[in-house]
């Protein structure tokens, strides 16, 4: 392309940054979901039996259960009963099939009696229904092979994941669940499902526009563009 003059030059260099920055801007302000929290339960279990936390990290987004002790000497755990019920599921919108980079607890997926693995297949947990996306379990069935522990692992897929992305499984994402999981109470010996359905922001808001450092440096270089471009007009003047 030829340009007749410096300010002309100056000036399609600064419309260029700017273009650059409002694309770069587009796709880093798609990740940027809030925390959100799920402290409220309901089924077999007492109501606070855990809380349930989404973080975005980078494109990803980390998953954090984090069930409360029993009050009997020991914390509520993941298990394996039929029924049909799955150790922990979630829905997601629609997109491509997740994948999980990383168990942080237990680490890899591993304990005493089993393995936790992605299943993007879903599960079921009567009476919650149906979701889009399990956490499954090699333990066989019973309190006996249970986790007593936390759950949290990072969750990625192509094209990035939100924490807004998460969703119930009501009829259009209306209503129903979003979390479900079988639980123990351990010592007392009651099992059975039990569910999420409301999310709070715990922080960062609607932070879908905050910009990442290499943004920020474009939006600069753009600005430093434009005001070349004035001075330019200035002198001619």
């Amino acid at each position: 392309m030829h340009y007749g003059t410096r300010a002309g030059f100056a000036r399609s260099l600064a419309l260029s940054l700017i273009a650059a920055t409002s694309i770069a801007l587009s796709a880093t302000s798609a990740m940027a979901g809030p925390i959100y929290t799920f402290s409220v339960s309901s089924g077999t279990q007492p109501s606070n039996v855990g809380v349930i936390t989404l973080t975005q990290d980078g494109a990803g987004v980390d998953v954090k259960v984090d069930l409360l002790p029993t009050g009997v000497g020991a914390i509520y755990g993941f298990i394996n009963t039929g029924g049909p019920h799955t150790p922990f599921a979630f829905n997601l919108d629609a997109g491509a099939a997740p994948t999980i980079s990383a168990f942080t607890t237990p680490p890899n997926g591993i304990y005493p009696t089993g393995v936790f693995s992605l299943n993007t297949g879903g599960g079921d947990n009567t009476p919650f229904g149906t979701f889009g996306i399990a956490v499954d379990s090699t333990a066989g069935n019973g309190t006996v092979n249970g986790y007593f522990g936390d759950l949290a692992f990072t969750l990625t897929r192509a094209g990035g994941l939100d924490t807004n992305d998460f969703v119930t499984n009501g009829p259009g994402g209306v209503g129903g669940s979003c979390f479900s999981a079988d639980l123990s109470d351990g010592a007392a010996g009651n099992t059975g499902a039990q569910d999420w359905a409301i999310r709070t922001i715990s922080s960062g808001g609607n932070i879908g526009s905050v910009p990442e450092p290499a943004t920020l440096s474009l939006f600069g270089a753009a600005l430093v563009g434009l005001g070349a471009m004035r001075r330019r007009r200035k002198a001619k003047a």
